[in-house]
């Protein structure tokens, strides 16, 4: 049964598609079967997966029906049985990562769950997921900047949160807020989620803000905080920025190599699998 990750982070810009990207290709490249929610109307995601719907002003208006189902219509609630969900879900351009695509229209999704009081509205994705978790190793759940419905959605469908945190625009408070948030709809639901923790994007590590906060973070949060941070890469930019696989288009990069450590720092991968992984980045023990 699969094990759902949620990317997650109140702020924008602080990486979460990014990682989203890169651990689903790490993990396909391991040999497993990932599934890939967006679950942002930005649909990042999406794009770089080969996935792009560009919807009309028809269609987000619920004047015209779109061409193809997605993430949009997936949280309307009627999509209940696996035949219903795997009909949201699409081959991406990558080997053995499937996707739930979003689009603009997904913007509205929050409005129409308030509307729709026929069903549990915090559990429509975690039983729509449900259905399907038995066909993947990993799901990941890359989520809008916001704090909603959909965040509440997104925690109960995960068994852990992982907050990227962006070293060019740190606030201490926005991390705050987004744990904070985390862990309030966590007790207030009784969500059996974890929080693995929080780790550091687009990092220079020979500059004296970036000791600072990794100082600061590691002081403040503990075990919540990974010891492993992400480097600044333009190369990684560039494959992401041109939809192309960054395993394919520079595997050697610093930007992979970090999140191979991030990942196996994660502690969610099994031993062969922490075996095989080490090695490819000149990791064995």
């Amino acid at each position: 049964m699969a094990i759902t990750i949620s990317v997650l982070n109140n702020k924008g810009g602080t990486g979460k598609t990014t990682s989203v990207l890169i651990i689903s290709q790490l993990l396909a490249y391991l040999g497993k079967k990932v599934l890939v929610v967006d679950f942002d109307s930005q649909a990042n995601s999406s794009m770089s997966l080969g996935h792009l719907v560009i919807d009309t002003s028809e269609v987000i208006s619920g004047m015209e029906a779109p061409k193809e189902p997605n993430i949009a219509e997936l949280m309307k609630g009627r999509y209940r049985t696996k035949e219903d969900v795997m009909s949201v879900i699409y081959p991406s351009s990558i080997a053995g990562i499937d996707l739930i695509p979003a689009s603009k229209r997904h913007k509205q999704t929050p409005y129409n769950i308030l509307f729709n009081t026929s069903a549990n509205n915090n559990v429509i994705l975690k039983r729509a997921l449900q259905t399907v978790r038995e066909d993947y190793d990993y799901i990941l759940i890359d989520n809008a900047p916001a704090d909603d419905i959909l965040t509440t959605n997104s925690l109960y469908a995960s068994d852990f949160i992982i907050c990227p945190a962006n070293a060019e625009s740190y606030s201490r408070k926005g991390i705050e807020e987004t744990l904070d948030n985390v862990l309030r709809i966590k007790e207030d639901f009784d969500i059996p989620v974890t929080v693995k923790g929080v780790y550091i994007t687009r990092v220079e590590s020979n500059t004296v803000i970036f000791r600072a906060i990794y100082d600061e973070l590691c002081q403040s949060l503990g075990d919540m905080f990974f010891r492993t941070y992400i480097a600044k890469d333009v190369k990684a930019s560039e494959a992401i920025s041109q939809n192309l696989p960054i395993l394919q288009y520079c595997p050697s990069t610093r930007c992979v190599f970090d999140y191979a450590k991030l990942l196996l720092e994660m502690d969610i991968l099994n031993e062969t699998d922490t075996l095989c992984l080490k090695k490819s980045i000149g990791m064995e023990e």
